[in-house]
Order: structure tokens, then sequence, then C-alpha cells
């Protein structure tokens, strides 16, 4: 691929297969071209923001301290399908928020742009952008599952449950560390496809297939869990008046918490792709990144207010409660005895 930037020559997008291994010996992401990668890079291009740093990792601190009670109850429940996937996707969370949440605030906090630290910036982005690319499949999946046991074919679903995780794992693994990543960059507190060199078009850097999956999997994601609402109030329009009114209020705060993460995923999923074509406000890009921290971060904290079943082992793991068999626990008592995010969850 022909390179030259500074002979006024057109030059092509950066290879959208890009294994992790190629990214150094290619020029678009080559730093020495304008000074030696290093503490200069953070001189005279980053700007650290201590307070969005702390904050950063304080919220990811927090959020992978809340999930391990989480975790423990998701694994006691991993005969069940549904919980499989729900703690495929907590560690998904997990791993993630080491990246867009502990790691970006670290950078923050110091003023990192890509060049001064080309490989932890590369790694953190990378593994950031699988984690987002997995988790979209993992929610997905869960929508579809819990369609499939409306229509009372949960069992066929659960058949190939661990075929389906696998995949999903195959496809988070494909975006981490085979597709362009985003770059951490602290002049504009969030993460591009452009590392922000200075010589090279921003145009050259684009990652079609994160495009794709925010447009595609997010927003389909998005719209069976509408549709699943829908089949929902359907159904308790069919009870008596009585029964429907008492389940929905029951039901209620769940709708809410759902809807608030589906719009933080809409949110963060439209923002990163607009903010990476097109000039975006500064204060659109920081909401952008916000979004995305908090869909992955906010799940254990709707667990344990308000799945049952996540909070009988929490109390059981700290010894306020006997401990309870899972196979005694129905997974469709009520609809808050499902996760939450089977709405998106994430964009970014």
């Amino acid at each position: 691929m022909s390179f030259a930037p500074t002979t006024g020559e057109e030059v092509s997008e950066v290879p959208q297969w890009l294994p992790i291994w190629e990214w150094p010996s290619m020029p678009e992401y080559n730093c020495s071209r304008v000074r030696p990668v290093g503490a200069e890079w953070t001189e005279s291009k980053g700007h650290p923001h201590p307070y969005l740093g702390y904050w950063s990792v304080f919220w990811g601190v927090t959020c992978e301290i809340f999930y391990v009670p989480c975790i423990y109850a998701l694994f006691m429940e991993r005969k069940h399908a549904c919980y499989r996937i729900m703690l495929w996707l907590a560690i998904i969370d997990i791993i993630a928020i080491l990246c867009n949440s502990i790691g970006f605030g670290l950078f923050m906090i110091e003023g990192t742009v890509f060049c001064s630290r080309p490989w932890s910036v590369w790694l953190v982005g990378c593994v950031g952008l699988g984690m987002w690319c997995g988790a979209c499949v993992g929610c997905l999946l869960l929508v579809t599952y819990r369609i499939f046991e409306l229509m009372n074919m949960s069992k066929r679903f659960e058949s190939r449950t661990n075929i389906l995780i696998v995949f999903a794992s195959c496809y988070a693994l494909y975006f981490a560390f085979l597709t362009p990543p985003i770059l951490m960059n602290s002049e504009y507190n969030a993460m591009f496809y452009d590392p922000f060199i200075g010589d090279v078009p921003s145009q050259v850097y684009v990652n079609w297939p994160h495009t794709a999956n925010n447009l595609l999997i997010v927003m389909t994601s998005a719209s069976l869990y509408i549709f699943l609402i829908v089949v929902l109030l359907t159904k308790q329009g069919a009870m008596s008046s009585e029964a429907g009114r008492a389940r929905m209020s029951a039901n209620a705060p769940i709708f809410v918490q759902a809807s608030l993460i589906c719009v933080f995923n809409v949110a963060a999923s439209l923002e990163y792709i607009y903010m990476n074509f097109f000039p975006t406000p500064q204060i659109l890009i920081e909401l952008g990144h916000l979004s995305w921290q908090i869909s992955h971060g906010v799940p254990p904290f709707i667990y344990l207010l308000l799945n049952k079943t996540v909070k009988r082992h929490t109390k059981y793991m700290f010894g306020r409660k006997k401990k309870i068999s899972p196979s005694k626990i129905s997974l469709t008592t009520t609809f808050s005895q499902w996760r939450t995010r089977n709405v998106t969850k994430r964009s970014y």
C-alpha cells in the first residue's frame, strides 16, 4: 500500500484486516516520522485531565467490586442458558471496564496520546473495542433467548447456547486483534480511530466493521427489545385487568432501568460513529465516552437492586441467608428475574 503524505498524493484507508502484530510496520502509525516515541508527545500534544481521569478510575474500580457478588450468583446459576450468557457478558464487562474506565482514566491523568505509549494505547483500545462488540452480540443473544422463551421454544435455543457463546467470543476476538482499534487521545478526552500523529488525513483511519456492528447489531438488539416489550404488554393485557395492573406495577422499575440502559447504549453507539467521521462538539465527545463507560458498568448495580436471584445469592455469599439450591429458582417467575440488559447494552 503506497503511502506518501509529504508528496500530496492521495492515500488509501488503513486495511480493515489489520492483525495486531502488523501495525508497528505500517507508516500510518509510525510516530517517529514526526518525532521519537515517548514523553515528548505527552508534553507537546497531551492534555492531562486529572478530574476526568480520577472519575474514570473510581467508576471502574467501583464497578469491578460490585461485579464480584454478581459473578458468583451468575456462576451458581450457570446451568440455565440465560444465566450462562449473562455470566459471559459479565466477564466481557469486567475486561471492558479495565480498558474504557481504569486504563482510560490513568491515561487521562498522565495526558497520554497514542505516540506517548503506542503499544499500551493500542492494547487498551483494541481490547476495549473487542469487548464492546462482543457485548453487543451477547445482548442480541439474550433478547433472542427471551423471545424464544415467550414462544415456548427456549429448549431449541438452550441446546445451542454454548456454541453461540463460542461464536460471540470469536466475534469479540476478531474485533480486538484483527481490525483497526480506537486509540486514546487526552486532547479530546475520548478514543478515536485516528492516532493524531499530525501528517496523515483523518479519513485514512476508519474501522468499517465496527461501524457496521454499531449500526446493525446494536440497532437490531434495540428493535428486538422493543418487540419483546410489546409482546409482554400484549400478554399482560390479555389477563384480567386487575392482574395486568398488578404485574405492570411490579415490572415498572425494570422497564425504566432497561430504557435508560438502552438510551446509553444507543447514544454511545451513534456518538462514536459520528465523532469518528464528522466534526463534533467537545461536550458530545465526552458524553459519548461516558455512555460507553456506563453501559459496561451499570449492570451489576441493576442486578443487585432488581434481580431477585442475584440478591439471594449475594446474601448467602455474605452470610445473611441460608444456602439456596439453583434448581429451585425459577427463571420465569417475573420479568425482574431476567437481565435488564437484553436491550442492547453497549455501544460504544
